[in-house]
């Protein structure tokens, strides 16, 4: 990562550091566009997890993207969108939603609904 932003300025370097020293869970600056792509991709994972429908959750991905996409400033910030939505998704595939698959189908409806704009 480093070779990818050595030409960057110092309070960028600064913020990567700071950020992976904070670890997944933290750090109280996170962008709208992050919180979005975390809550996303684990609810895209939670209904993996649970055994919904393949194409209605690959239609949820794709409309999660195009919602990232839609409401990202640049294409950096966009990647990294990206990269926490999968990150999530992967978590919610591994662990499942956190009061059980029988409560989550209210949570992905309400996300869903999210989506149409």
């Amino acid at each position: 990562m480093i070779g990818i932003i050595a030409g960057l300025s110092g309070p960028i370097l600064a913020l990567s550091a700071k950020a992976q020293g904070m670890g997944p869970q933290q750090g109280p600056d996170k962008s709208y566009l992050i919180l979005l792509a975390q809550k996303l991709g684990r609810t895209a994972g939670n209904a993996e997890f649970c055994g919904y429908d393949g194409d209605d959750i690959e239609e949820f991905i794709a409309k999660s993207m195009a919602r990232l996409a839609k409401e990202s400033e640049d294409r950096v910030l966009l990647a990294g969108g990206r990269v926490e939505f999968n990150a999530h998704a992967a978590f919610g595939r591994a662990e499942g939603p956190e009061k059980g698959c029988q409560s989550f189908g209210l949570a992905y409806a309400e996300a869903k609904s999210t989506l149409l704009y």
